[in-house]
């Protein structure tokens, strides 16, 4: 829970820096957009899970993917609400980013290391 949360607060500032850096520069193409979304759904899919599993301290792969999996279903029907939105390349190319992410992440956070206190 607090992973998929950590995961939809950072898509949502992360949303806000690039609009902001879209308002100020005008020359990225319309195409290029899609593929910087997805790019920050899988950095925010990557950081909740990566949270989730230092607190957790296990199973970084399952609660990985459940994260991507549960921010993927969000993302989905938060679109779907929009009728011209259907099911397409882009879509999948979504879900195989937000899973891999959300593994990756979970993997990262139950192998980090503890900091070594130096006296």
């Amino acid at each position: 829970m607090i992973g998929t949360i950590a995961a939809c607060i950072t898509a949502i500032l992360l949303t806000c820096v690039f609009g902001f850096i879209l308002k100020m520069m005008s020359g990225i193409p319309y195409g290029m957009i899609d593929y910087v979304v997805i790019g920050i759904e899988g950095i925010s899919v990557l950081l909740g899970a990566y949270i989730a599993c230092v607190i957790v301290k296990s199973r970084g792969l399952i609660i990985g993917a459940v994260i991507g999996s549960v921010s993927l279903l969000i993302l989905l029907c938060c679109g779907f609400i929009l009728p011209e939105n259907n099911i397409g390349l882009l879509t999948v190319i979504r879900c195989a980013v937000l899973l891999v992410c959300g593994i990756i992440g979970g993997i990262v956070g139950v192998n980090k290391k503890e900091r070594v206190k130096i006296k």
